[in-house]
């Protein structure tokens, strides 16, 4: 919803936006009858062209779209890292990214053609939506570009899955196996537990 001042009324200051539980000043005359003071986005007011309207809606919708594939792509990211599993979803952030971009276009378009300038509330939540943006976005990228690389040797820990089968997982992921020595004869493995590593090697395992 907006604020549609009555054409009677002097004309509000710009980017003037009643906040909640705002009155009309007694002293300014009474609106025509049935004139709304408060009208649905789409609507265009006095000096408004429809474009504007449009590309408000634009804005809006590019928004909310924007915060939540950003912060879709950012969670997966942080989840995922230093993981064999799940998806680097890393791709939803720069979407989200494109759609920010696409509605402060947006936005500066339906402000050029008289569109009103936001309230108060939708400023906050804006600036909130936002600050979720940059916050999750850091995180995530500490997350990605931190994160363990995972190599078959000494040291490199192993989870034996649901089909009896060894993936290399994190350390500090659940794990059965750790690799305590690489050698090229299985018989100078401490125990019978290895795996067959590159160039006719073994990595030899212990329960960890």
């Amino acid at each position: 919803m907006k604020f549609n001042p009555p054409p009677n009324w002097p004309s509000p200051p710009e980017g003037f936006t009643p906040e909640p539980g705002w009155t009309p000043d007694p002293s300014l005359p009474a609106p025509p009858p049935g004139w709304q003071l408060w009208v649905e986005d789409d609507v265009a007011l006095a000096g408004e062209t429809t474009e504007a309207s449009h590309h408000y809606k634009q804005a809006r919708t590019a928004f909310w779209v924007g915060i939540a594939f950003f912060l879709a792509g950012a969670v997966s990211t942080i989840v995922t890292s230093n993981s064999t599993t799940g998806v680097y979803w890393y791709g939803g952030m720069i979407v989200g990214v494109l759609s920010l971009v696409r509605a402060f276009t947006a936005y500066r378009s339906a402000r050029k053609e008289g569109a009103p300038s936001l309230s108060g509330v939708a400023k906050t939540v804006a600036i909130v939506g936002l600050v979720l943006v940059v916050g999750s976005g850091a995180t995530a990228a500490a997350a990605f570009f931190g994160q363990e690389t995972l190599t078959e040797t000494t040291g490199s820990c192993w989870h034996i899955d649901s089909d009896e089968s060894a993936v290399l997982v994190s350390c500090d992921d659940p794990h059965e196996y750790k690799v305590v020595s690489e050698v090229d004869d299985i018989e100078k493995c401490p125990a019978d537990a290895y795996l067959e590593g590159d160039g006719g090697t073994f990595l030899c395992l212990q329960e960890d």
